[in-house]
């Protein structure tokens, strides 16, 4: 019913619905390209502008609280106040820039478990730098004018630095790598959930590809066979005719172009049998 349907179109609105059908494909084929393109894109942007920056000023402060570490340490075997002072303020400097880090850090925070694993490291943090001002205020107070008075408190600098500062450092350290994990564990998984992204995108656009390509190729099919069919039945008839055959049938078309082709050929098949009936029968009532 629908083949019959579609062959009583006239070949223009034929080759013009061909037209429209593959219009919509490729239209169909490029929205669903475009959307799968901006699911990439925002797997990409995701990776981009949250989860690899949040991996590298993690970093950035591991580095930061290692170096403050350090210039702690030389506080111990600072020989003058003029040492005591400059290391100070690298402790100082120090501790301003990873406050500027934790303001940009805590702005990428998103996932749950990353938002608990900033807050444990800045509870730690806020601990230690409690106990690292206490050992400050110890180390601005060495009295370097006496050897006696130099070791009197640099003992107590240095059991502080190996005590209650050396806890609280190895602390906030410790959650600071556990922020570093968790950061890093959230951008692999995006890593592979952008992977899953590309990989399920281009399944889709091959399949759809190969719909649009299958039904294209139908649609050419039946054009071309609701023309070449006829026209070739047409032909046959004509020569059937032109040999004198009157007798051959000639196939039912529809209501295209080439349909009232073949209605035209019966017709005139009818016509030219009806001059020749009458022709005989003239001959023979002359015979007669």
């Amino acid at each position: 019913m629908t083949l019959f349907r579609f062959s009583n179109l006239r070949i223009g609105t034929k080759l013009a619905a061909g037209f429209f059908v593959v219009v919509v494909l490729t239209l169909a084929l490029g929205a669903l390209s475009l959307v799968q393109l901006a699911r990439m894109q925002a797997q990409t942007q995701e990776l981009a502008d949250h989860l690899m920056p949040s991996v590298d000023q993690a970093g950035q402060l591991r580095v930061l609280i290692n170096r403050m570490r350090r210039a702690e340490a030389g506080l111990i075997t600072a020989r003058n106040a003029e040492e005591v002072t400059a290391l100070v303020q690298q402790i100082v400097a120090r501790a301003s820039d990873m406050d500027k880090l934790d303001q940009r850090l805590q702005a990428l925070m998103a996932g749950p478990q990353e938002i608990a694993a900033f807050g444990q490291y800045a509870e730690q943090k806020t601990a230690y730098r409690q106990v690292q001002g206490d050992l400050l205020d110890i180390a601005k107070g060495i009295d370097f004018t006496t050897a006696e008075m130099v070791e009197m408190t640099s003992r107590a600098l240095a059991d502080k630095y190996a005590g209650d500062s050396a806890k609280a450092f190895a602390a906030a350290d410790e959650t600071l790598g556990q922020l570093s994990d968790v950061a890093a564990a959230a951008a692999d998984a995006a890593h592979q959930r952008a992977g899953l992204v590309f990989e399920n995108a281009r399944v889709a656009v091959a399949v759809a590809l190969g719909l649009c390509v299958v039904l294209a190729v139908v649609f050419a099919v039946l054009i071309a066979r609701s023309v070449s069919r006829p026209a070739a039945q047409a032909v046959a008839a004509a020569r059937a005719m032109a040999a004198g055959n009157l007798a051959e049938p000639i196939p039912v078309g529809g209501k295209d172009e080439m349909g009232q082709l073949l209605a035209a050929l019966t017709e005139m098949r009818a016509n030219l049998a009806g001059v020749v009936a009458n022709v005989r029968s003239g001959s023979e009532g002359v015979a007669a």
